[in-house]
């Protein structure tokens, strides 16, 4: 027996075929076992009878005190090696089934590696979903405080300002954090002062785009590779969007005219963007269009509560997919 590397190899082995004794020498590698007979009495070149792979082989045994019988996993079919010292059988036969036992372990490995990687992903994606909705029920509410304040509607903007907490409060869990941005806010909203109030709200739209412009807050998403849209740096766009399209609003219901056409066209122009950088299945394509947005009025009411739709059906199926995996 000789070691090189790690290879290890027999002299003196003899393989049973077609009843038959064949005499040669035995090599096991690192991913391989091979079976060479020595071609001539005198040349110093083998022919090879027999190899398989450590992957492919069912089962080794042993039979008697050298005979080693290696099965193969694909046909089934035994072959009988027998070796020059029952030490040599033992050692063969255990440094196999360690390999095995390895390659079996890595494949197991590897395949629950592949499962976290598909669980890891769907929470991931649930995560962006959630973010994505809780986003734009914030900005929702901004818009409609900012409304109910320039009208006077306190009752409404008490209302509304405690949803908007509660709002705040779930993004915040998520690690969307507006530092001091949500008690400015409530405070302002105590003065009754109209322009204190509008200013703490842009300033709140402000440090939420920001905030979606750092690293996604989990550091164990960083490093993820995925191509599914949603991601973390695609919510950026939908962020615009959200904001475009209920400063679009509130324009329309103020009656502001001028206001309204240039947020108009600024949901015009992020309604693609979001298709191509957030999620093709956020909108329909063919019902929402420069010429519809510009002449249709109730086109900017519609397409938020589709959207409001949309997201909630996305969240549900994403969590869905992740009750599943688990």
């Amino acid at each position: 027996m000789k070691r090189q590397d790690r290879d290890i190899e027999y002299q003196s082995v003899i393989l049973e075929k077609d009843n038959k004794d064949i005499k040669g020498r035995l090599r096991v590698s690192g991913d391989r076992i091979i079976f060479q007979k020595k071609v001539g009495l005198i040349s110093k070149k083998f022919e090879t009878e027999f190899q398989t792979t450590i992957e492919s082989i069912k089962r080794i045994d042993k039979e008697g005190y050298s005979k080693i019988l290696i099965t193969d996993t694909n046909t089934d079919i035994t072959t009988n090696l027998v070796l020059d010292t029952p030490v040599e059988a033992n050692e063969i036969c255990e440094t196999i089934k360690n390999q095995i036992d390895k390659i079996m372990h890595d494949i197991e490995e590897k395949e629950q590696d592949q499962k976290d990687n598909i669980i890891n992903q769907a929470n991931y994606s649930t995560y962006i979903f959630d973010v994505t909705f809780k986003l734009w029920t914030t900005v929702n509410l901004l818009f409609v405080i900012m409304r109910d304040t320039i009208n006077n509607n306190w009752d409404e903007v008490d209302q509304k300002i405690e949803e908007f907490k509660e709002a705040a409060s779930e993004l915040e869990s998520n690690k969307i954090n507006m530092g001091s941005d949500v008690k400015n806010i409530v405070s302002s909203i105590k003065s009754r002062d109209d322009i204190t109030i509008i200013n703490s709200i842009k300033n709140i739209i402000r440090t939420l785009g920001e905030s979606l412009q750092t690293p996604v807050p989990y550091n164990e998403w960083r490093e993820i590779e995925t191509e599914t849209k949603p991601s973390w740096g695609n919510l950026q766009f939908f962020y615009l969007f959200a904001v475009a399209i209920f400063e679009s609003y509130y324009f329309e219901i103020m009656e502001m005219e001028e206001e309204k056409k240039v947020s108009k066209a600024n949901v015009i122009k992020y309604i693609p963007i979001v298709n191509g950088h957030f999620s093709e299945q956020l909108f329909d394509k063919t019902k929402y269009s420069t010429k519809t947005l510009r002449e249709r009025n109730d086109t900017i009411e519609q397409l938020i509560d589709e959207t409001t739709n949309r997201l909630q059906d996305l969240l549900k199926d994403s969590l869905k997919k992740v009750s599943l995996l688990n």
